[in-house]
């Protein structure tokens, strides 16, 4: 399931990259270019899935640790209090360094899904600020996305090393 969430991180980050570049090919061409309307559908057909890819993958890390909290929290429930302590420092800890990322990269792609709404459906004379502004959002949104793979990796491989053995890795110093 962690191989599958990071996956689906990374494929939202490509997802961003390759609409990106057809939103940015798109704007050169102008209202009127003969390819216009071809740009137009690839640039959709790929910003449909990315924001769905890119929500469901956030949101279910987010899940993730939730349900993985749980099930381990259930396990520990014999350990000694230090052990158990050691157990939900290091939940919270991963909840803590999981939780921002996910949130933020799932909130800048709303808004850059949102915000190319807003430049399909504005008037010419606010055009160019719309374009800079959906680009903007789209690279923020792909940055974010690097840093949810990059702090979520980690995490889920600790993750998965206290799911194995929650007994031993309670054993650890503090």
């Amino acid at each position: 399931m962690a191989l599958a969430l990071l996956l689906g991180t990374a494929a939202a980050a490509a997802g961003f990259l390759v609409t990106s570049w057809f939103g940015v090919v798109l704007a050169q061409h102008g209202p009127h270019g003969t390819m216009i309307r071809f740009l137009v559908t690839r640039h959709v057909l790929y910003a449909i899935p990315t924001l769905l890819l890119s929500l469901f993958s956030q949101s279910m890390v987010l899940f993730y640790f939730i349900g993985t909290g749980r099930l381990v929290k259930d396990e520990i429930g014999s350990l000694p209090e230090e052990s158990r302590r050691v157990v939900l420092r290091a939940l919270r800890r991963f909840k803590a360094r999981t939780s921002p990322p996910a949130t933020f990269a799932m909130l800048a792609a709303i808004a850059a899904f949102v915000l190319g709404g807003w430049v399909h459906t504005a008037p010419l004379s606010v055009r160019p600020a719309a374009h800079v502004a959906h680009l903007a959002s789209a690279v923020v949104a792909l940055l974010l996305h690097l840093w949810a793979l990059l702090a979520e990796y980690p995490v889920f491989v600790e993750n998965n090393v206290l799911m194995g053995d929650p007994a031993a890795y309670g054993r650890r110093s503090p």
